[in-house]
């Protein structure tokens, strides 16, 4: 009598895994909507519940994800990174966060426990679509994992840069930074100017509405949000205080007797930051 066959059931190989960790946010749903787009099984762990079509995921799911993204909010991802590398991830992680020097220590401990570890700040607001901007990848120490990170991310028509993550908040004090209390003190210019900025359609220079884009996206943040950015990174008071001694010089050669004071700042400006 012939034995009877027994049929092995045939698997195609293991689906990547992605864990968000704080993934219920705007960018945290960003991020979780790319990596499915990806083709990554994504689970979300986040006390404020998971967003529809996505899977609940907990902390302990990062001791096997094959990629772990810190994506809590400012004030929270240091502790929720410390809580990761409790459970020794296997595979990589990484932040988003737009400061990095409370997670400098972390990524010490990180590299010291043999975990794969980087860090990186997508240079753009969760409602943008990501071809054409900016994506900054940290390298903290492990530049094998900054270059998988940014792997990650390529093909999407990204301008993706890779600086040492300890660089990271000197940078954006002085350019995010810069723009934020910029577009502030704008906004609280066009107020008391009495402005109506809602109504200029037929009306506004191309400039004017540059600056517009500018104060509105500013004025959409959340206050706590913007807060945090400037009083967490210690170049910012000074970032600050250069601005507004600029808008006095200016105004200054501006409404000079001739136009020698003002064209020749323009001109030393221009040479400084390469505008021949």
């Amino acid at each position: 009598m012939p034995k009877p066959k027994h049929h092995t059931k045939r698997t195609g190989p293991r689906r990547r895994t992605v864990l968000l960790v704080g993934g219920a946010g705007r960018m945290g749903r960003l991020f979780a909507r790319f990596f499915r787009r990806r083709g990554y099984a994504v689970r979300i762990a986040d006390p404020a519940g998971v967003q529809r079509g996505f899977a609940k995921g907990t902390l302990e799911d990062a001791a096997r994800a094959d990629v772990v993204v810190i994506a809590a909010s400012l004030e929270n991802a240091a502790a929720a990174l410390g809580a990761v590398l409790e459970r020794r991830p296997e595979g990589l992680v990484f932040d988003i966060a737009s400061l990095k020097a409370p997670l400098l220590p972390l990524f010490a401990r990180a590299r010291r426990e043999g975990i794969a570890i980087a860090s990186v700040h997508p240079m753009f607001g969760p409602d943008a679509s990501l071809s054409g901007r900016d994506f900054l990848v940290c390298d903290a120490g492990d530049a094998p994992a900054a270059r998988r990170v940014a792997r990650l991310f390529a093909g999407e028509g990204m301008k993706i840069r890779t600086m040492p993550a300890e660089d990271h908040d000197r940078w954006v004090g002085r350019t995010m930074g810069l723009a934020h209390v910029a577009a502030l003190a704008c906004a609280g210019a066009l107020e008391r100017l009495k402005v109506d900025a809602f109504d200029v359609d037929g009306r506004a220079t191309t400039s004017f509405r540059r600056l517009l884009d500018l104060v509105g996206s500013l004025l959409d943040q959340e206050p706590a949000l913007t807060r945090a950015i400037q009083t967490q990174n210690p170049d910012a008071p000074w970032v600050a205080e250069v601005l507004s001694e600029e808008v006095e010089a200016f105004r200054a050669a501006i409404f000079a007797p001739d136009l020698e004071p003002l064209a020749a700042r323009v001109m030393a400006v221009r040479r400084a930051l390469g505008r021949r």
